[in-house]
């Protein structure tokens, strides 16, 4: 089974696939759950894997993605993922053949170039969803934590205006086969997008 996914983030809990595409080794925290949603809003199947455990691991995967090196010296030892792409997150994978990801959230939309690179054909999710300069600055704004009201300040627009916004960016991404639920959904995929400059994301933490 998946890992429980917070209810809040309203993304619902299915049986993993006998085989999955994108493998995640999991580090035990709450990131791990971002990333595994993250990875299946990309349009791909993927799994959580514990590399470190005392079973034999059944999942295989293409890719794997891994985020520490205490994991990273636990997944080479293990001999079923031994053909897999690597693509590390904060560590360093290019003597192994890997990719080299910086961990921050404006690798977001590298992540998803390279799954597209290196995953088989017909995995892919869909292609990025347009935003307009305005919609970008005020769902961008919002979604990153102000309130409507904030926001509509900000931009001197009404209220209502900014829901529209939003109603219609969340909606264009439902028609691009990608929906979205709410603002944590929808920020996840403007960064997967790069609709969110590294320097929004930064302030915004």
């Amino acid at each position: 089974m998946t890992a429980d996914v917070n209810q809040d983030l309203q993304i619902p809990m299915h049986p993993l696939p006998p085989s999955s595409t994108v493998l995640i080794v999991a580090e035990d925290s709450l990131a791990d759950v971002g990333l595994l949603a993250l990875v299946e809003r990309f349009g791909y199947r993927a799994a959580l894997i514990d590399v470190g455990g005392a079973e034999p691991l059944k999942q295989t995967g293409s890719v794997v993605i891994v985020r520490s090196e205490r994991r990273l010296a636990q997944l080479r030892r293990v001999a079923a993922l031994a053909s897999a792409r690597v693509i590390g997150i904060g560590v360093p994978v290019g003597h192994l053949g890997g990719v080299e990801l910086p961990d921050s959230g404006y690798s977001a939309g590298s992540l998803r170039q390279v799954l597209r690179r290196i995953v088989a054909p017909g995995a892919t999710g869909s292609d990025r969803v347009h935003l307009s300069p305005r919609e970008r600055e005020v769902v961008v704004t919002y979604t990153l934590g102000s309130t409507v009201r904030e926001t509509s300040q900000r931009y001197f627009i009404s209220e209502s205006t900014v829901r529209s916004h939003f109603r219609r960016v969340m909606n264009r991404y439902g028609e691009a086969g990608r929906p979205v639920n709410n603002k944590t959904q929808l920020l996840i995929q403007l960064i997967a997008d790069g609709w969110v400059e590294r320097d929004r994301l930064v302030s915004a933490v």
